[in-house]
């Protein structure tokens, strides 16, 4: 699995791009109604949060497989986030085993 190392490792790298803007979306909209006190200016921090989380989303799904070459998370019309892939379920940590 060693050979996978570098693909698995951009996966990883994605995956942790999309949680993190997850992460993030309480505390920025929060902190923006403290410091603005104004539900428009929310708004517009939602707007660019929301645009972070779409470009996130796509970034990690539409990463390959080291293994097959197709899309890790799509499998169809939707993705699914889960820690293997979803046609040759090579686990996300395969080269760290």
């Amino acid at each position: 699995f060693s050979q996978y190392a570098a693909g698995l490792q951009k996966v990883r790298r994605r995956r942790w791009y999309l949680w993190s803007v997850i992460i993030v979306y309480l505390p920025i909209i929060w902190l923006s109604l403290q410091i603005t006190g104004s539900d428009k200016s929310t708004a517009k921090v939602f707007g660019v949060w929301f645009l972070f989380a779409c470009a996130a989303s796509l970034l990690a799904a539409f990463v390959r497989c080291p293994r097959c070459k197709n899309y890790y998370h799509v499998n169809g019309i939707f993705p699914l986030y889960f820690r293997r892939c979803l046609h040759c379920e090579l686990p996300l940590k395969a080269d760290k085993q």
